[in-house]
């Protein structure tokens, strides 16, 4: 009697927990829907590029971390309507940012893995690093790609480079974790991605990181690599290109009278057969695009970090791609005003997709390994105290720094008759050194880049021709030199160069000298003929070594006089010709 006077009750209960099961289930559903293969369902491409290593953010906006919180709302709202997202990066994504350059790009693919990138397109400043800074490496035959292999081995995404041909092969480079294109499932779509760099890339970097390397068009290696993927059931196929753009209005993607009509990621879209890509994700240019283009969506979100480009693709099953929607560059921002424009100081933090943006701590705790590394080599003191200020003096005659440097490629190069250094402009020196104990930080910060010392052979006449000259083009400053004194008369506003040694003896016109210099400024000359061969650039010393290699062979204390006097500059009669206003 008392068995059955239970039975309702444990009924009930079962019943209960049947209910109560199945809405749950039917909550869980509502939220996070499943296409059913016929449904129409939503892509959503975020783009960036050109990151040069700026991870942080740089006073209202940008930042890795405060990118992975636009993100992370993306990624909720796809996921409440059965969509996916997919993160790519149009290159040039390392080089620039000190940490960043330090780690060489460890730091920022770091950072990506947290993020969760789907690929990369190299771009050409990819190449800025050379060989991996390593004990480990074999300096007698140094590996000009190693540091952008490392950082590729290091990614948990692919970089893409359909384009970039091998020439010992004749076929797109095959290093590891590098390829022409990648499939990625989302789960409901499979999504092809070609990467593909700007046709003249290779010119835009060091010469010794790209010997044996050419670019092919961007057309064909493209529709070769587009069409491959579809035979391999990409259901969408996206171009990431380092090549871009620029359009100055974002209101109307039709519209593209504000644009560069002639740009060559357009010229690209219009190469392509109709059909074949269905989006592109550009990069290079530093601009912005948000716009359609022979039926083909671009995007591309301006440089540095400030901004992300977005575009989404509604796919439905054997019809393909119903709509496509770009949207204008977002901006990353730290805090925001009433209108959602970033702003400095602030205390309202941005939406996102309908929900507060908070950095991502992840992305922040996958840097911190390198960038205490990185810490800890910056603070390494080089053993000489700086008495004075050593500025690079951007609106004078001399330069204390840029002479510093002059004297170091001088004496890095055995048989130099002469040294042309940097200016402090373009491709020069982009730091003052303070007084104090001098830090291979505070060193690096003022040459980050990493150009070699070579030879040039000029006649005593070329020489005087090519000072002449930097003096003229007023863009990159007077370059500093060492072993010799200028002597700069100016005639009617146009510069008369005379040549002396540091003792005083003229040089004689018909002399051949052996002229050390960087190699960005050999490149750049049209005088004399270089002494050093493409086959040994790679084996030449670095600009910044030699730096590091004088200073600390002199040790002790230095100040600024002691590298202006005696003058290696004097002006005759007055500066009216000078680039030094």
């Amino acid at each position: 009697m008392a068995m059955a006077a239970l039975r309702p009750s444990v009924v009930s209960l079962a019943a209960l927990i049947a209910v109560s099961v199945l809405l749950a289930g039917m909550s869980v559903a509502m939220q996070h829907p499943v296409p059913n293969g016929t449904d129409p369902v939503t892509l959503s491409i975020v783009g960036t590029t050109d990151l040069h290593g700026r991870v942080f953010p740089s006073e209202w906006h940008g930042g890795i971390a405060q990118l992975g919180g636009y993100l992370r709302n993306l990624r909720a709202a796809r996921q409440m309507d059965g969509g996916a997202v997919l993160l790519l990066d149009a290159g040039d994504t390392f080089q620039g940012g000190i940490e960043s350059n330090l780690s060489e790009g460890a730091l920022v693919v770091d950072a990506y893995n947290a993020l969760g990138y789907d690929a990369l397109a190299i771009g050409n400043h990819e190449f800025d690093y050379g060989e991996i800074d390593s004990l480990s490496e074999d300096r007698a035959q140094p590996d000009m790609r190693g540091a952008l292999k490392a950082a590729a081995a290091r990614a948990h995404f692919p970089f893409l480079a359909a384009n970039l041909i091998d020439g010992a092969t004749g076929r797109p480079v095959a290093w590891p974790n590098v390829k022409p294109s990648t499939l990625v499932d989302t789960g409901t779509l499979r999504v092809g991605i070609v990467g593909v760099m700007t046709y003249n890339g290779l010119t835009m970097t060091l010469a010794a990181n790209v010997q044996g390397l050419s670019t092919a068009p961007l057309a064909p290696a493209t529709e070769a690599e587009a069409r491959r993927l579809r035979q391999n059931g990409a259901d969408v196929v996206v171009v990431l290109a380092h090549a871009g753009g620029w359009c100055a209005e974002f209101s109307d993607p039709e519209d593209v009278s504000s644009c560069d009509n002639d740009s060559e990621i357009f010229r690209l879209a219009r190469q392509l057969p109709l059909g074949l890509v269905d989006a592109i994700v550009a990069g290079h240019s530093h601009e912005a695009v948000s716009h359609k283009v022979a039926g083909i969506p671009i995007v591309q979100a301006y440089s540095r970090g400030a901004a992300f480009a977005r575009l989404d693709l509604t796919f439905k099953r054997g019809t393909g791609i119903i709509s496509a929607r770009t949207f204008p560059p977002q901006a990353i921002c730290s805090t925001v005003d009433q209108n959602g424009s970033c702003v400095t100081k602030g205390t309202q933090p941005p939406h996102y997709e309908a929900a507060l943006v908070k950095p991502d701590a992840s992305v922040t705790a996958a840097m911190q390994p390198e960038l205490k590394r990185v810490g800890r080599w910056r603070e390494t003191s080089l053993g000489i105290v700086l008495e004075t200020l050593l500025t690079r003096q951007r609106n004078g005659l001399e330069s204390p720094l840029g002479n510093l440097f002059a004297d170091a490629l001088f004496g890095a190069t055995n048989g130099a008759d002469v040294a042309i250094g940097m200016g402090s402009r373009r491709g020069g020196l982009r730091a003052d050194l303070p007084a104090g104990m001098l830090t291979r930080g505070q060193l690096y910060d003022v040459f980050p880049f990493d150009n070699r010392i070579v030879t040039l052979s000029l006649t005593g006449r070329q020489l005087q021709e090519l000072l002449a000259g930097e003096i003229a083009r007023r863009r990159r400053g007077i370059p500093s030199v060492s072993g010799i004194h200028v002597r700069v008369t100016c005639e009617e506003n146009e510069p008369s160069v005379e040549i002396m040694r540091s003792s005083g003896i003229k040089i004689d016109p018909a002399e051949t000298l052996t002229v050390a210099t960087t190699d960005f400024f050999a490149r750049r000359t049209r005088f004399g003929s270089s002494a050093t061969p493409e086959t040994a650039l790679a084996s030449a010393p670095l600009v910044r070594d030699a730096a590091v290699d004088w200073l600390t062979t002199r040790g002790g204390q230095l100040r600024a006089g002691d590298l202006i006097d005696p003058p290696r500059w004097e002006a005759v009669g007055g500066d009216a010709c000078l680039n030094i206003g």
